[in-house]
């Protein structure tokens, strides 16, 4: 008898601990959003805040037009068990296939019942087919739990974020401070919109006007003019 209620005891004490030690969606979310800097876009094709860039440290993540529609690459038990996307073309400007370093913003957190997903979008703005203007590509990653965010740890999650991604440290403020220091950095008349962002960093602020883009460096008040995605003014 007291064996029986030695071990009924033990249980209790070892779901106590197990609940005490699982997060909620609403904690899981602000634990990544702690360690990660969310970019804010505004409403003409600027951003209110820059976030950190983060980059693939393995192959198979896809990325694709940017659409509600759009199906996220899924990661379960460490491996990606879909990638996202879909079946269409992009025409040649990207293969979809994000490669391990390639740039991306973080625009959201969104949690299920057994999944928590990353909003990503390429840092890099692409001509595509069927879409005004250069565009940011989709490429937005869920991992997913069988048992449910109630049977994982914030560590737990932020431990599979870390197995598939870096943080770019020289996206951060300061970083960009420093390199915004006049150095030997040209621009030159038609460079496209990854050339410029390659030497310079992403923009504060992008402007979509038609076929004409402006991106603002108001760090340094520089502002480069494109059409159809080719430099043709730089002040």
């Amino acid at each position: 008898m007291h064996n029986q209620i030695r071990c009924l005891f033990a249980l209790l004490l070892l779901c106590m601990v197990s609940q005490a030690s699982a997060a909620t969606p609403d904690e899981l979310s602000s634990a990544v959003t702690s360690n990660y800097r969310v970019t804010i876009p505004g409403f003409l094709g600027n951003f209110k805040t820059i976030g950190d860039v983060l980059t693939p440290r393995k192959e198979g993540l896809r990325a694709d037009r940017p659409s509600k529609m759009f199906k996220p690459n899924q990661v379960k038990n460490h491996k990606l068990v879909m990638a996202g996307g879909s079946e269409l073309s992009l025409g040649g400007v990207h293969s979809g296939a994000l490669k391990p370093g390639e740039r991306l913003y973080l625009y959201d957190v969104v949690t299920g019942d057994t999944y928590l997903q990353l909003d990503l979008y390429t840092v890099s703005s692409y001509v595509v087919p069927g879409i005004r203007g250069p565009q940011a590509l989709q490429a937005s990653v869920r991992f997913q739990y069988d048992k449910g965010l109630a049977g994982i740890t914030t560590q737990q999650l932020l431990d599979d974020i870390h197995e598939w991604f870096d943080t770019e440290e020289e996206t951060r403020p300061a970083a960009r401070s420093r390199k915004a220091a006049p150095t030997t950095r040209t621009i030159r008349l038609g460079q496209t919109l990854e050339e410029v962002t390659a030497t310079f960093g992403a923009p504060q602020k992008q402007v979509l006007l038609g076929t004409k883009t402006i991106f603002v460096y108001c760090d340094t008040d520089l502002k480069v003019v494109f059409v159809d995605g080719k430099v043709v003014d730089a002040e």
